[in-house]
């Protein structure tokens, strides 16, 4: 393992090699019961002094729209979650260079955003008897021209929206609204990396600019990624169940 001063000068550097990048120290902030929080869990963000984390959930409707926000605040130590009642400035800068469309520290390394359609079906379409063969319908060869129709009637075209930076997918939206920063974040100026992760929870991977990319060890099922604002840790929530997470700490290293 290299000194901290070398680690420092590395992290620091806009040419970082995600390749050089590790986690060690990890341990447990606090259990986070989205169950209790009520809503979906959207944002972390961590603050200037290191000492407190921001949470944010959100309810939505039926058509997927927020309904209601929630904050809340954990701090370094007491392994509380509290309600707050509102979010913090420092909360709300903090998500808006974590989030954005390109690295703090170089405009260019940025994230490209794409959509496609795709055509699904809820069930397989008929393949079989005359009509599949150019023939007329008949009921006992198995297809019918109610089948076809039906199976029409079963197809549905999804929009599909992707996050890509430098050839890597680093998230897809499915007919929804993307929402920046979920399964990502830049790291601070002037460190040119990008931490991400799947949407539903999967492995930290970092990427430099040069197309770099690194898997972490010590995350399995990891959401809502954050650096710290000195960029020497790293803080996620560690998917447990369906409703539990913990919210963990890192160090950042090199190898």
């Amino acid at each position: 393992m290299l000194p901290y001063a070398l680690v420092a000068l590395l992290l620091q550097s806009p040419a970082a090699d995600a390749r050089q990048i590790a986690l060690s120290a990890m341990h447990i902030v606090a259990e986070v019961d989205a169950s209790r929080l009520k809503g979906d869990l959207v944002r972390l963000a961590w603050s200037p002094d290191g000492t407190q984390f921001y949470l944010q959930t959100v309810e939505r409707d039926g058509r997927g729209n927020v309904k209601q926000t929630r904050h809340y605040l954990a701090s370094i130590g007491s392994k509380d979650v509290k309600s707050a009642e509102g979010e913090p400035d420092w909360a709300s800068k903090y998500w808006t260079w974590k989030s954005g469309q390109a690295s703090p520290a170089a405009a260019t390394f940025k994230i490209d955003v794409s959509s496609r359609q795709e055509t699904v079906r809820a069930t397989a379409a008929p393949t079989g008897g005359a009509l599949a063969k150019g023939g007329a319908a008949d009921p006992a060869a198995g297809t019918t021209l109610q089948d076809v129709a039906s199976a029409a009637d079963t197809a549905q075209v999804q929009t599909i929206y992707s996050l890509k930076v430098k050839s890597e997918t680093i998230g897809e939206w499915i007919n929804e609204a993307v929402i920046p920063g979920v399964n990502f974040a830049w790291a601070p100026a002037p460190n040119a990396l990008l931490i991400f992760a799947k949407r539903e929870g999967g492995p930290l991977a970092v990427l430099d600019p040069a197309g770099h990319k690194q898997e972490l060890t010590g995350a399995k099922t990891a959401i809502l990624p954050a650096w710290s604002n000195d960029a020497t840790k790293l803080a996620w929530l560690e998917r447990k169940d369906k409703k539990k997470y913990d919210l963990k700490i890192a160090e950042i290293t090199a190898r």
